[in-house]
């Protein structure tokens, strides 16, 4: 007996120094990753409740001087004309707000011609994304466009297919309800561990201590229960398919997919359905751009030809569609406008700015 009640208490003491050492861990963790971690709880919650809506929006350490900075920013605000311009798209429309030169332009086009400009931009959103995206900024922070421009990037094929496709959530009524965020799957954009940390972040020293352990097991699990469905699904050597890293994204502009090219499809279609019960736009611009790889002929897929095939099903008279494959290079090196070693193909800031951007502006200038 005198054995066992020592025994008992020789492992409470062991498993208590193990879970006070554990602790002390997490103190290390959270402060080796704090420079990614978001610097407000209210900025925290305002990004875990919207990421919920929409799978993810900007990243937390390079967004967040305002709270809704990680949903859209500011270009322009007029005061004297209440026309509003909105920006959507992914990394080549938020890195607008990141090029001096791209920014620059867009103000000075605003104020000559009495715009707000709001810049809604995020990396890898998609037309299920923007749809979504849509909604909210008109719902809740009453952005309504007279003008909207969105920009449908050529990985947005893949990005609708292997990371949004499973993530849609419809209502009963067949309406886009969400598009769920990754969890405990170290997928791009997976948040789990940030939000993680970041709660912790904001705790005492000792609740930190505390909270670590059982909160850094609980996520062990969930990640390691994930990532064994993923291999009896997809088998081991195909174990990390489901993070959608970018080799899994170009595969649909190297080889054709016609489920690929139905699920686009479908996502953009239910977008431009939605806007066309938007009577308060005046004109909708829909704009895409060429990769290197398109004019070096390496990719077989053009996401033009999906648009122009959505747009022939659409009557909405007020979508203009700006397609840059079109555009005339003849001044331009073609080799050198895009950024080098770069797979998703951005230009460079010169480039975004001169052709991207330039092009953008006149053909709103037009419609004036």
């Amino acid at each position: 007996m005198k054995k066992l009640i020592f025994k008992s208490i020789l492992f409470f003491l062991l498993f208590t120094l193990t879970y006070f050492l554990f602790g002390l861990w997490g103190l290390v963790e959270i402060s080796k990753n704090k420079n990614l971690l978001f610097k407000s709880k209210e900025n925290f919650i305002f990004h875990k409740n919207y990421s919920n809506k929409i799978h993810h929006l900007r990243d937390a350490n390079r967004w967040g001087d305002k709270e809704n900075g990680y949903l859209f920013s500011i270009i322009n605000e007029s005061r004297i004309n209440r026309k509003t311009i909105l920006f959507q798209g992914d990394s080549w429309i938020e890195s607008i707000s990141e090029i001096k030169q791209s920014e620059k332009m867009i103000k000075n086009f605003a104020i000559e011609n009495n715009y707000t400009v709001y810049n809604a931009g995020i990396t890898s959103f998609a037309p299920s994304l923007m749809h979504k995206q849509y909604e909210i900024l008109k719902q809740e922070f009453n952005i309504k466009p007279d003008l909207l421009l969105i920009y449908i990037d050529q990985t947005d094929i893949g990005d609708e297919f292997c990371r949004y496709k499973n993530k849609k959530v419809y209502s009963k009524n067949g309406s886009l309800q969400s598009i769920s965020r990754e969890k405990f799957t170290r997928a791009t954009y997976d948040y789990s561990k940030l939000y993680l940390y970041s709660d912790l972040n904001f705790q005492s020293t000792f609740n930190k201590i505390i909270k670590f352990p059982i909160k850094k097991t609980n996520y062990f699990i969930k990640r390691n229960i994930n990532q064994l469905n993923n291999i009896l699904k997809n088998g081991y050597k195909n174990r990390s398919i489901h993070k959608c890293g970018f080799r899994e994204i170009m595969k649909e502009l190297e080889n054709y997919d016609s489920n690929a090219e139905r699920n686009f499809k479908k996502s953009l279609g239910e977008f431009l359905d939605y806007l066309a019960n938007d009577k308060n736009i005046e004109k909708i611009f829909i704009v895409s751009f060429p990769h290197k790889r398109h004019l070096n002929n390496t990719y077989n897929i053009d996401v033009s030809d999906y648009i122009n095939d959505a747009l022939s099903l659409s009557k909405d008279k007020r979508i203009k569609y700006i397609d840059m494959s079109k555009v005339d290079f003849s001044n331009f090196n073609k080799d050198k406008i895009y950024k080098s070693n770069d797979l998703a193909s951005h230009l460079k800031d010169k480039y975004h700015a001169e052709i991207f951007i330039k092009n953008i502006l006149q053909n709103i200038k037009k419609q004036n």
